[in-house]
């Protein structure tokens, strides 16, 4: 009975043809696997020829999904490599790591079980070393420091990933693990503990099974403790009672950028790409890679030649040999990369980076591979709309009058309100509201989202109502549950949208506060809008919507009153959100109801002086006021019966917003040009401050066009003829303070 310990490092393609040497040369008649144990029905799915890494084993608790797992599987990680192996020449193969059963457990109390008393008696051993820490983290990384390596990634390649003695490496590999461990004090770690008590427990498991030839694949930090076995016993005490909890796995598809993180057994590598390339293509001496390189860059209208191509294999090459290295690694290409294409220029780098070195690769699971009922809903759906999982982000055009685009949106609106932000609905430059517009990027973690929702229903639309209607269950606010009806009716929910409208009515009836009635009206319209393109009866929202409107048009005026500045800014926008949400309806009894709300506000004598200034703008802006009446509301605001303070906080309701007036209508620039000529210096400087702060809402644009009819301007009095003589000296002075004004 023979046992061999195959030391690796996750995710390395030389330790992945290291692997397969070895178990060529052993025949193993039982392969022993790093891995959860609740994987392993999964395995026989690792040969399918509709399964494409780099993907993914998610285990997660089905009542609890935000507890879950990822191990990730590249082409070139040695455990998939070696499965397949196990799987296509009938070899029994098993995952020997903790159960996920007992490490997915959330322990509220700390874990008062020890390590055996062995393991205890170096827990007092003096620590010879500042980093102890960051060795144990990473062996490797110390290892490579011994070795003068500044990089770890680097002193591995060389030394084990390109190497082609796959038995001289797995006993280096044992030798230095088991020197690390035996000089560095013991630091008690349960969690390690227990996972190698559980790997040694699988491995008598396979001896009292009479295997005879027992191969183990495992990270290369454990070995030592699998060759070294203590007594059963010891381990037994370890497993004794150890809670447990229902996990359930499944395939999902992996992205190359998410290889880098370190994930499920703590496994990360940081160029994924480059690790594929030295997978299928090993015997490359550089020349195949830097073509690739070269194909990006053109790509990218970046022009490189055959020569620039050479003269990089060529320094490359230099570079390895100068470093006494036999054949160039990812630094000496990165660096002949720069050099040559990149004429020394960091910035284009990036490029390689992220399409080559990291990649885009994006896997793939078999049709039919186990999944819960949601997750498989959406597959369905996304293949029958013909849509695309992707990791690069997409960007798409629907026409909701099309059918099949619809469709779409509607898949789309109902993942936005379950919450899994695969799309992000987009600014569209279309004016009708038939058009959308989105951003589609797909991350494996959605995948976690998703399993969060999978108790509310065994489809995406039964899943979203349930859900929107639990949600609104939970609303205290008006504003609230319309914000919830915005989801629910581009998603066509109509069991939400019914829910959330009897619930909208019972807060709408007990709502008072006029700043929530604005917020809550202001949605009401939009989906008084979006549900006319999507054919839904409105009925009921526009009977709330009218309520909650006349509401506000009873309450704002008092409002309006006794506010400090800051409620005044607060108040003055949403009375703008709601006069624009007020013109985009065709009601003709709302807008006149608006038209007297607004008037009432402006005649007021307590009213806020920059909430006035606004809703004068408005009245203005709708013509209910002409230029006679704007010259004596003006004349009677900047009068100096009034403090500059309060001329000011109405100018800046007034001007707020409003740069196309003062720059084309004449008689308001007249206005407020003459205000300003009439204030005393000491007073004037006691405005700049509020004014100035007006102005810087303005774009540049827009400040450049006012300085420049500043310049051109001739101070004349409103409804007064302009004089022919002009003092041009004295009207220049004014300039430069404008311009100070207007922060130019």
């Amino acid at each position: 009975m023979s046992l061999h310990l195959l030391g690796i490092r996750h995710h390395g393609p030389g330790s992945s043809r290291h692997v397969l040497d070895a178990l060529h040369t052993i025949r193993p008649d039982i392969l022993l696997i790093e891995g959860p144990p609740e994987g392993e029905t999964m395995l026989p799915w690792v040969t399918h020829s509709d399964m494409k890494p780099p993907v993914a084993l998610l285990a997660y608790v089905p009542d609890h999904p935000d507890q879950a797992v990822f191990y990730p599987f590249a082409a070139f990680s040695p455990e998939w490599n070696a499965i397949q192996y196990a799987l296509k020449n009938g070899i029994p193969v098993r995952f020997i790591d903790m159960p996920l059963a007992h490490s997915l457990v959330k322990v509220n109390e700390p874990d008062t079980r020890t390590v055996p008393a062995m393991d205890l008696a170096e827990e007092n051993k003096p620590s010879t070393h500042a980093d102890i820490p960051a060795i144990r983290q990473n062996p490797v990384a110390y290892l490579a420091e011994i070795a003068g390596f500044e990089d770890a990634e680097e002193w591995w390649e060389h030394k084990f990933e390109i190497a082609n003695h796959p038995a001289e490496v797995f006993s280096a590999i044992a030798s230095s693990m088991e020197a690390l461990r035996n000089e560095l004090p013991h630091k008690k770690d349960n969690d390690e503990a227990l996972r190698e008590a559980f790997m040694r427990k699988a491995i008598r498991t396979a001896q009292k099974e009479l295997y005879t030839k027992i191969a183990v694949i495992c990270g290369a930090w454990h070995v030592p403790a699998l060759s070294n076995m203590p007594r059963q016993k010891d381990d037994n005490v370890l497993l004794k009672n150890l809670p447990k909890v229902k996990v359930e796995t499944t395939w999902i598809p992996w992205t190359n950028d998410r290889l880098s993180l370190a994930s499920g057994y703590g496994a990360g590598l940081e160029s994924p790409g480059w690790y594929s390339h030295a997978w299928h293509h090993p015997e490359d001496g550089g020349a195949l890679w830097l073509s690739h390189a070269a194909r990006i860059f053109r790509a990218h209208q970046v022009a490189i030649s055959s020569a620039h191509i050479i003269e990089s294999v060529r320094l490359a090459n230099a570079l390895a040999g100068l470093r006494h290295l036999h054949r160039p690694g990812l630094k000496e290409f990165n660096e002949s990369i720069l050099a040559v294409m990149c004429m020394g220029d960091p910035i284009f780098m990036n490029l390689i980076h992220r399409e080559l070195i990291v990649g885009n690769a994006l896997g793939q699971i078999p049709e039919g591979t186990p999944q819960v009922p949601v997750q498989r809903d959406l597959e369905q759906q996304i293949r029958r709309l013909r849509l695309k999982i992707s990791n690069d982000e997409k960007h798409i055009k629907l026409d909701l009058r099309n059918e099949n685009d619809l469709e779409k949106s509607i898949l789309l609106h109902r993942l936005i309100a379950l919450e899994v932000d695969w799309a992000k609905l987009q600014h569209s430059s279309s004016k009708g509201t038939f058009k959308e517009e989105w951003s589609l990027l797909w991350y494996p973690e959605l995948t976690i989202k998703l399993l969060e929702k999978a108790a509310w229903g065994n489809t995406i639309e039964e899943a979203a109502n349930k859900y929107l209607e639990h949600e609104a269950r939970n609303c205290t606010r008006l504003d609230e549950i319309t914000a919830l009806i915005q989801k629910a009716l581009p998603s066509d929910l109509q069991s939400a949208v019914a829910f959330a409208i009897q619930r909208m009515d019972e807060l709408a009836a007990s709502t008072a506060d006029t700043t929530v009635l604005m917020n809550a009206f202001i949605p009401l319209v939009q989906v008084n809008r979006y549900g006319n393109v999507r054919k839904t009866d409105l009925e009921a929202v526009n009977v709330i919507l009218k309520a909650v409107f006349y509401r506000i048009a009873a309450s704002l005026p008092l409002s309006c009153t006794g506010i400090d500045e800051e409620q005044a800014v607060t108040i003055t926008e949403k009375i703008r959100d709601v006069n624009q949400s007020i013109l985009l309806l065709e009601e003709e009894e709302l807008k006149a109801s608006w038209t007297e709300t607004i008037k009432k506000i402006v005649a007021s004598a307590h009213a806020a002086p920059m909430v006035q200034g606004y809703c004068c703008k408005t009245l203005y802006d709708a013509r209910v006021l002409d230029h006679e009446s704007m010259s004596n509301e003006f004349s009677k605001v900047l009068s100096i019966n009034n403090s500059p303070d309060f001329s000011a906080a109405w100018l800046e309701g007034f001007l707020n917003d409003a740069a196309t007036v003062l720059v084309l209508d004449d008689n308001i620039w007249n206005i407020v040009n003459d205000w300003l000529l009439g204030l005393e210096e000491t007073v004037f400087l006691q405005v700049i401050p509020l004014l100035r702060r007006t102005f810087s809402v303005y774009s540049n644009v827009e400040k450049q066009k006012i300085a420049q009819r500043a310049r051109q301007a001739k101070p004349v009095s409103a409804g007064m003829e302009i004089h022919s003589k002009i003092d041009e000296e004295r009207a220049k002075q004014v300039l430069p303070v404008l311009e100070k004004l207007m922060g130019l």
